[in-house]
């Protein structure tokens, strides 16, 4: 599109139709969902959308794609994992209160039983951040675990603790969200949660290898 993202007037109308699309979502099926409803939501004029996307489905496609990109881009931080090396790593910290700021989004997005295409690319995004991060601190190393069931496993750990917190009302802090989350994974790392004894002994097994 022609459109120049940075003009403050393109950013207004493209935010305006992103809040319309949340709405929308909260109550329909993507597929029920039609620019007109989108415009008429966001009051805007027809014009004006296909001044930004070509249709519906790169709207979507776009929107979507813009949340992630910005969630990552606030989360995302540089960590010193060694003298000669710097890389990016995922505050537990930044995200959580990111979220908290964006609740009404990421409510709607990640707890509609009508819609997944929100959740399918947050965890598709993340599965590709946490492959990057083991190639360049795992390149050559044989992993005890196959890469692919730790970042399932992970993912969907990290993803569905978001959504019930977000169910809840999100009655804890990020702050102690964030401190839980790091107790959990160095207990997981140390065999010590009391939980894993729920699954049997296999997950302790497995708590051993996943570093």
């Amino acid at each position: 599109m022609a459109a120049n993202k940075t003009d403050p007037r393109v950013i207004k109308t493209r935010n305006s139709l992103r809040k319309a699309l949340v709405y929308l979502m909260r109550r329909e099926k993507l597929e029920d969902i039609s620019v007109q409803k989108i415009t008429e939501t966001a009051n805007i004029t027809r014009g004006t959308f296909y001044l930004h996307y070509k249709d519906k489905q790169d709207f979507i496609q776009s929107a979507i794609q813009e949340i992630i990109d910005d969630f990552f881009n606030q989360v995302m931080i540089d960590s010193n994992f060694s003298k000669e090396r710097t890389v990016k790593v995922f505050s537990l910290r930044k995200a959580f209160q990111y979220i908290e700021n964006n609740a009404d989004i990421f409510d709607v997005l990640l707890n509609n039983e009508k819609n997944n295409f929100f959740y399918e690319q947050l965890y598709n995004r993340l599965a590709n951040e946490m492959t990057h991060f083991n190639e360049q601190v795992n390149k050559n190393q044989q992993l005890k675990v196959p890469l692919n069931l730790q970042i399932s496993f992970i993912d969907s750990a990290f993803l569905g603790l978001v959504s019930r917190w977000l169910e809840d009302g999100m009655i804890y802090t990020p702050r102690y969200m964030t401190q839980s989350v790091a107790k959990m994974l160095d207990q997981f790392s140390s065999e010590n949660v009391s939980l894993v004894n729920f699954f049997d002994g296999e997950f302790k097994v497995f708590f051993r290898y996943i570093k």
